[in-house]
């Protein structure tokens, strides 16, 4: 007879599907790959990918293997009919991606790039055109939410390109990005757009709100300094440049659950 409490085919295959996937592990280096010597037990390092990297001689494959596999895990956890980031087909062009890694683990992904775009300043305002550099897409591998992850990442962006998130356009942000937008960055006004994008009412401001912390818009340069410099890390000199890790203070990751946990995985896309 069969013992009390064994577990099915049926059970086990419940089980399974209710455990996170598995971790974003690779066979090489993916820091190493884009140009950042990782060293072991340091904070993750955000890496930025262009087409020039994706070109490498040695490196560019195992990079377009890494869009591709982040991605789709992307795609899947948004339940979306197509991928919003892969390193093969089209060229990346005028788009990059941030890649949130340690060693051989890769945590999370961003996507941005400018887009031309209209849109009402308000409900009853006419269309204005404007250039925003845009989110596209933003993941966090699961398992790994709740640690301030995103934070980091998205920070190190707006390091490297010189931005502020108020000046930024979102396409389709789910509530889960508006929450983290809200805390991290004190965006909540905007008016909803035809075309799904988000520009918060602060684009249109001569300056930027001031972020929870009292983190302002002057430090993002002032970091970029700091993290262009590379003082932790050291680069390759036949890999593409990558941004160093940023050092967040203990405030900077609170409220982390809050913008990064639960759901289907931590993303910044809404489905549709």
């Amino acid at each position: 007879s069969r013992r009390s409490g064994s577990r099915g085919p049926a059970s086990r295959g419940a089980v399974a599907a209710a455990l996170p996937p598995p971790a974003m592990e690779f066979d090489f280096d993916v820091c190493r790959a884009a140009g950042v010597m990782h060293r072991e037990g340091s904070p993750p390092s955000v890496l930025r990918i262009d087409d020039a990297a994706l070109q490498h001689p040695r490196w560019g494959q195992a990079l377009r293997e890494v869009l591709d596999k982040v991605g789709e895990r992307s795609r899947r956890a948004q339940g979306l009919s197509k991928v919003v980031t892969s390193g093969s087909g089209a060229v990346l062009g005028s788009n990059r991606v941030y890649l949130l890694a340690a060693g051989r683990t890769a945590l999370g992904l961003l996507k941005v790039g400018p887009k031309r775009l209209y849109v009402a300043r308000g409900v009853d305002e006419g269309l204005v055109e404007i250039n925003p550099l845009c989110v596209l897409d933003f993941y966090i591998v699961e398992g790994h939410q709740g640690r301030g992850l995103g934070n980091r990442m998205f920070r190190g962006m707006l390091s490297r390109e010189g931005a502020h998130a108020a000046k930024l356009a979102y396409d389709r942000p789910s509530q889960r990005c508006l929450a983290f937008l809200r805390t991290y960055f004190n965006l909540a006004r905007y008016t909803p757009q035809s075309n799904h994008f988000v520009v918060f009412d602060a684009y249109f401001a001569k300056t930027p709100p001031p972020m929870p912390g009292d983190v302002h818009g002057g430090e993002v340069a002032e970091r970029r300094g700091a993290c262009e410099a590379g003082a932790s890390l050291q680069r390759s000199p036949s890999a593409p440049l990558a941004v160093a890790p940023l050092q967040l203070s203990t405030r900077d990751t609170a409220g982390a659950s809050f913008a990064e946990g639960g759901g289907f995985g931590d993303t910044c896309r809404s489905r549709g």
